[in-house]
């Protein structure tokens, strides 16, 4: 497994974290009759936030399916989950999310998993 392996699922982790901070952002500016099935749900897209954070999950997804060509499976998905602990990280710095004790510790928990995934072949 090379380097640029852990490169590309760390861009997808990366452009995946921030494509779900702007789809809160963008969420809360949708206004309500955009919601609605029908034609005027189109406009949703022209949302700045949510057609950024489209293009940054395009982004992740790409960057992913790179991964998966040289990673398994069983060590790319959970890998995946270290995006937990940015959006974590960036909705307390940019949305002022309170986060509590007991989330604090659900990420300390996924930190130690991926460290023990990141470690099981050696």
């Amino acid at each position: 497994m090379d380097m640029i392996s852990y490169v590309f699922i760390g861009l997808a982790v990366i452009f995946n974290s921030i494509g779900q901070i702007l789809q809160k952002v963008g969420s809360g500016r949708i206004k309500k009759e955009h919601l609605k099935i029908g034609v005027k749900s189109i406009f949703v897209f022209f949302n700045p936030f949510i057609f950024s954070a489209l293009v940054m999950l395009l982004f992740a997804t790409i960057f992913y399916l790179f991964a998966l060509s040289m990673l398994p499976l069983s060590i790319a998905y959970p890998m995946l989950s270290s995006g937990y602990i940015i959006v974590v990280l960036l909705s307390k710095i940019f949305l002022n999310e309170k986060v509590s004790l007991k989330r604090w510790v659900g990420v300390f928990v996924i930190i130690i998993g991926i460290f023990i995934i990141f470690n099981s072949g050696k």
